[in-house]
């Protein structure tokens, strides 16, 4: 009885810390034939409280400029002619201590006027020290 206790315990804690853990994937519709997938684990870099502090530590404007650097690795169809900026939002992931990222969202523009169809898009997660956590790239 005492070992199954433990053993509802250590699952119990296990899933509460992986709940409070911030965890979050992006990606987007493949370029090339090539899909960028983004796997982010929060921690002590991310960390911003928003109840004390009125701005987090990077800004707006500071997290699109890293993700358009970095999207400007990221090879366009040959009917694309470059990535367009669509939006930018900063993500909770993580409520004790409060962490969060910037979720900066890129379109491909068309080289043709007409155009049929979705256009590749990516999501870059930008974390609140600038970086760009480095994506698994799959065919």
């Amino acid at each position: 009885m005492k070992a199954a206790r433990c053993i509802l315990a250590l699952s119990w804690w296990a899933c509460a810390t992986a709940c409070l853990a911030g965890h979050g994937e992006w990606s987007g519709y493949p370029t090339k034939d090539v899909v960028y997938k983004f796997e982010v684990y929060t921690g002590t870099a991310d960390q911003w409280d928003s109840a004390s502090t009125p701005t987090p530590a990077l800004s707006p404007g500071k997290a699109s400029l890293a993700a358009k650097q970095f999207v400007r690795t990221v090879p366009l169809r040959d009917d694309m002619k470059e990535w367009d900026l669509q939006s930018i939002a900063l993500k909770r992931m993580a409520s004790s201590p409060e962490e969060w990222i910037y979720i900066v969202r890129f379109d491909a523009t068309p080289k043709a006027n007409v155009w049929n169809g979705p256009v590749p898009w990516i999501e870059v997660p930008v974390r609140l020290d600038g970086t760009i956590p480095k994506p698994k790239v799959t065919k």
